[in-house]
């Protein structure tokens, strides 16, 4: 097993800016995502872990208290598990942003071990943080000016599927959903418009869906929906889907059927006849 020094790709950081004398940098590049989502102003902090001294790791007193030796080798699991006790402190860092190609570059660092958190991905995808070594071993040359690729995993998609609560046929008109952050429907999260349906990027693990327009000639819902992302499954209403398609049922607005107007056309004629005979009854009475 090759030794792994500390490359696990994932979001920039904030980093401490430290002079040396071989001073080198990092640059971050995203790759596009399956929703061609942007890549622009995905926020990094960077910060350094341990400082390279002699072809040693050695660590910088704010982490001091890992008890762990960088210098020997570790699996992807051990590190995922150091990026999570890492990313648990509270040490400031450099702060840097992608340009509208996706890419972020931190120049004149020191060598050493730097661990890179996405802070903010803005409208991108999900990724977590790493820890990244400069310089790396690329083949047989040392190479001081490390490019990395950030891991990223899409979000779960919700469709929401608009169809008649009779027929259960689909509804293709304008129809309008909003999120919220809780069940009373208070804190709104943002708005979602679709005809007939609806693509949701669950951004949110958790979050409510209420129908704010509902399709033409239809009742709008007062259904609440709680839907949640728990291990990588859609649950709506604590019931997991089978799909990422969920059908929500609208019931046609109420209009007076055949019959209930020609019984009104009916009573309207007879009272026009009662007028009638009144009139002829109290004109006979007359003569």
């Amino acid at each position: 097993m090759k030794k792994i020094v500390l490359f696990i790709m994932m979001f920039l950081c904030s980093i401490m800016p430290i002079h040396a004398n071989s001073l080198a940098s990092i640059t971050i590049e995203l790759q596009d995502s399956i929703d061609d989502l942007s890549k622009e102003n995905v926020d990094f902090k960077l910060v350094q872990v341990a400082k390279l001294k002699d072809g040693y790791f050695v660590l910088n007193d704010a982490f001091q208290d890992l008890d762990v030796d960088f210098n020997v080798e570790f699996n992807a699991e051990q590190i995922e598990n150091l990026c999570d006790e890492i990313q648990k402190k509270d040490v400031e860092g450099l702060h840097v942003k992608t340009d509208s190609k996706g890419i972020a570059k931190v120049e004149d660092i020191e060598q050493g071990l730097y661990f890179i958190d996405p802070v903010d991905i803005c409208g991108y995808e999900n990724m977590r943080p790493m820890l990244v070594s400069v310089p790396q071993w690329q083949e047989d040359e040392l190479v001081y000016s490390v490019v990395v690729y950030p891991k990223h995993s899409p979000f779960e998609k919700l469709i929401l599927k608009k169809v008649d609560q009779e027929t259960k046929q689909e509804i293709l008109d304008e129809i309008e959903f909003t999120s919220y952050k809780d069940k009373d429907c208070k804190e709104k999260i943002a708005s979602y418009k679709g005809s007939g349906k609806i693509s949701i990027l669950m951004r949110n693990q958790e979050m409510y869906l209420k129908e704010t327009k509902a399709p033409k000639g239809y009742d709008k819902s007062d259904r609440v929906l709680c839907v949640k992302v728990v291990d990588g499954s859609l649950y709506v209403d604590s019931k997991k889907l089978d799909s990422n398609v969920f059908e929500f049922e609208n019931r046609k607005i109420h209009v007076p059927t055949g019959i209930e107007y020609h019984g009104n056309i009916y009573v309207t004629l007879g009272l026009v006849a009662l007028v009638i005979l009144l009139h002829l009854i109290n004109k006979k009475l007359r003569k």
